[in-house]
């Protein structure tokens, strides 16, 4: 469970386009992520610097070295803790919860990489000699350009990756089954949030589209995520009013591209969440030029 300071690091902060994964390799520049924070989505971060780094995740602090492998599941506090990239550098995928399941084979859950009975878990040590083949499809995946056709080459690279991880970890576990059933009711409750965030999201609507109680969905979502369902809901409105911010749109229209009908609602709430107003915020970001 994340701590109460921690931040939610969604595609939409981060700008990121939508879509099943995403990909970038971090080095020599400012650290984007220098604090402590979390993600509705899993992510595998290969770490490739020369230097050794401190990673810490939820209360445990972890020595990484060059060709370690960072599992990291969703909702799990973390930080990598170096303030500059130099001699840092690394390369980090973050997978939507519902893409595991669906490259998953009967044979292959590819949940298990992050589970905590995997003896692998949270770090895979691998030496220089298993590691050239990762870092082969990180050079090819660096190379596509964004048409249509290499961007299906870049999520079969994806795939590829997994499949090697899946390999390499040579797992052989056996799992609640209903404990994964769980995981993927939330990754596709996470899925359909951001599907419908400029609609009234309601959690009734939500327990109806899956056909169970109102108690049971923030329950379990609760449990999985240590976040409440209402607060994260409010969390990915406001990340992606901030990412409409860059855009020349009326912030009155911002509010109802969110969800909010109200623009009272959408204020506190920004406000509450940015610790300025959203015309604020907008001036914010004019004077800096971006």
């Amino acid at each position: 469970m994340q701590a109460q300071d921690t931040r939610l690091l969604s595609k939409l902060s981060l700008l990121i386009p939508e879509n099943d994964y995403h990909a970038a390799m971090h080095e020599c520049d400012q650290n984007a992520s220098f604090y402590e924070h979390y993600h509705d989505y899993y992510e595998i971060t290969f770490y490739l610097g020369d230097l050794d780094a401190p990673y810490r995740k939820e209360n445990a602090t972890y020595m990484v070295r060059k060709g370690d492998i960072i599992f990291c599941r969703m909702f799990e506090s973390h930080i990598m803790d170096c303030a500059e990239n130099e001699g840092h550098m690394r390369f980090c995928i973050g997978i939507e919860p519902r893409i595991l399941g669906n490259y998953s084979k009967k044979s292959a859950n590819l949940y298990e990489m992050f589970s905590e009975q995997n003896p692998h878990y949270p770090i895979l040590h691998l030496d220089m000699i298993r590691l050239q083949k990762y870092l082969r499809l990180i050079e090819e995946f660096r190379g596509l350009g964004n048409s249509p056709g290499e961007q299906v080459i870049a999520s079969s690279i994806v795939h590829r990756m997994l499949g090697c991880l899946y390999c390499d970890m040579a797992l052989e576990m056996s799992h609640d089954t209903a404990h994964l059933q769980h995981v993927r009711l939330v990754g596709s409750i996470l899925h359909y949030i951001e599907e419908n965030l400029a609609e009234t999201i309601s959690l009734r609507a939500i327990a109806k589209q899956y056909n169970y109680s109102v108690t049971y969905i923030s329950k379990l979502f609760k449990n999985i995520t240590g976040s409440s369902l209402v607060s994260y809901i409010i969390e990915k409105r406001i990340g992606r009013a901030k990412q409409l911010m860059y855009e020349n749109i009326e912030i009155m229209q911002i509010a109802e591209r969110v969800g909010y009908r109200n623009y009272s609602n959408f204020y506190k709430a920004f406000k509450k969440a940015t610790g300025v107003s959203p015309e604020e915020y907008r001036r914010r970001l004019a004077g800096s030029g971006m």
